[in-house]
């Protein structure tokens, strides 16, 4: 039988790298640095299984070049950059790696909700920047009392709610697919009501992106937020309006943000 050849697109772990690269049953293409134009028209065509991340769309032109492929495996959660439905009319899989990230999209979560409060940023470039240390000018403040609204409470928003409370929040969560005991359960409070949240000292966002919650976060939502709130999102790109983030952030409407996409 002759041995199917699997393609990795993007950069991924050195352990993954190794299980490929040691399998004698498989022919192995690390074409992660590859320009991508060279990947799609030179690649990709040679390839039974593709392993792909944020940086290759998997879209027409690369479909068009999958005259052998059967799978392609997203290494990680999203598939928002998978035209699914292309895929499917050519009989390719699609598959993902749900809790993948899961700690670390939490972890750092977490980072950016400190980072935001004690305002870490700023004392570091006023220390190795500007080399002065103005400490009263960086006192921050705490998360502790601070009520945090988070939408999305699957495998990530959860954990943040567990994280938070450990740091004495008041947590809220909006999640219109799933039963109010997941939160409650954890001593979260549980809303159904999206204002709720809006009305929340920190919100952080933990949901696919799909046609429902891009831009969910908009230039209206922003306005009816208190001001100086603190907005993070460790999940997709382009589920805060951009340039109403912007437009927030330069108006001191929003305090920080917090962006890892």
């Amino acid at each position: 039988m002759s041995k199917k050849t699997i393609v990795v697109c993007d950069h991924i772990h050195q352990d993954g790298l190794n299980i490929l690269a040691n399998d004698s049953e498989i022919n192995f293409i690390n074409a992660a640095d590859e320009p991508k134009d060279k990947l799609i028209a030179e690649i990709i065509p040679l390839a039974d299984v593709a392993i792909t991340r944020s940086s290759t769309d998997v879209d027409d032109a690369f479909l068009a070049s999958a005259k052998k492929i059967t799978a392609v495996v997203r290494a990680g959660v999203g598939v928002d950059n998978v035209d699914i439905h292309g895929s499917s009319k050519q009989g390719i899989v699609i598959m993902n790696v749900p809790t993948a990230n899961t700690i670390a999209a939490v972890e750092l979560t977490m980072t950016h909700m400190l980072s935001c409060v004690r305002t870490f940023p700023y004392a570091h470039n006023n220390l190795k920047l500007d080399r002065v240390w103005r400490r009263q000018d960086w006192y921050g403040t705490e998360l502790k009392d601070k009520k945090l609204g988070i939408i999305g409470f699957g495998n990530i928003g959860s954990r943040v709610g567990i994280r938070s409370k450990a740091f004495e929040m008041d947590v809220l969560a909006y999640d219109p697919y799933i039963d109010a005991s997941k939160a409650t359960d954890l001593e979260v409070k549980y809303t159904k009501n999206f204002e709720d949240i809006l009305d929340c000292d920190i919100i952080t966002i933990h949901t696919p992106k799909n046609q429902e919650t891009i831009g969910i976060i908009g230039k209206d939502e922003i306005a009816k937020m208190k001001d100086g709130v603190i907005l993070i999102n460790c999940a997709r790109g382009g589920l805060y309006d951009e340039e109403a983030l912007v437009e927030g952030l330069k108006s001191k409407k929003i305090g920080f943000a917090g962006i890892d996409v």
